[in-house]
């Protein structure tokens, strides 16, 4: 057979073409179902919920929020940003009511309050901030700005782990009662 005898309007040729053409996009859709090894230890590392609240906005304070919400699951819904206030640099008691501003790098501001659980998050389908992103933290007429930029993961517990040290700074508070800040020598 000659390629001038192939007739284009063929149904045998229409349906061998189309499988040609969808075979590629088969195997993409494959590998994205496939579960990213280092993504499901960062998800099994989270362990089960230690705060006995049920899923939702209330649950995992303190813990890196976009490992489940940040797009590859489990958890649904997506999210952009989200994180855990503390009233103490040494305490977990949570700052529920604080008022968290994010400032991105255009210049779009997203403020939220903590829930009961000292917890904010922004929904990805609300807001995507563009990084760098300025954070400030309020509540009673205590304010503070993060001394540094978020550089480009709105998990604030990806950085903020406890405890204080080299690589951390330890969980993120807001001192509510200056009198209770431990004093230096």
């Amino acid at each position: 057979m000659r390629t001038s005898d192939i007739r284009r309007d063929d149904p045998l040729v229409i349906c061998l073409a189309a499988l040609v053409l969808a075979a590629p996009m088969a195997a993409c859709s494959v590998v994205e179902d496939v579960l990213d090894p280092v993504h499901a230890r960062e998800v099994a590392a989270l362990g089960g919920d230690p705060s006995g609240q049920h899923n939702g906005p209330t649950h995992r304070p303190g813990q890196p929020c976009l490992v489940c919400h940040g797009g590859l699951g489990p958890g649904g819904p997506d999210l952009s940003v989200g994180g855990t206030i503390y009233e103490s640099m040494s305490g977990t008691q949570a700052l529920s009511g604080a008022v968290v501003t994010l400032t991105d790098a255009q210049k779009s501001v997203h403020k939220l309050t903590t829930n009961r659980t000292g917890n904010f998050l922004v929904d990805a389908s609300n807001w995507q901030p563009v990084y760098p992103m300025l954070v400030s933290l309020s509540y009673g007429g205590v304010s503070v700005d993060m001394k540094t930029q978020v550089g480009r993961d709105g998990s604030c517990a990806d950085c903020h782990t406890d405890p204080p040290g080299p690589a951390s700074a330890g969980h993120v508070y807001l001192v509510v009662d200056p009198t209770s800040f431990p004093v230096g020598p």
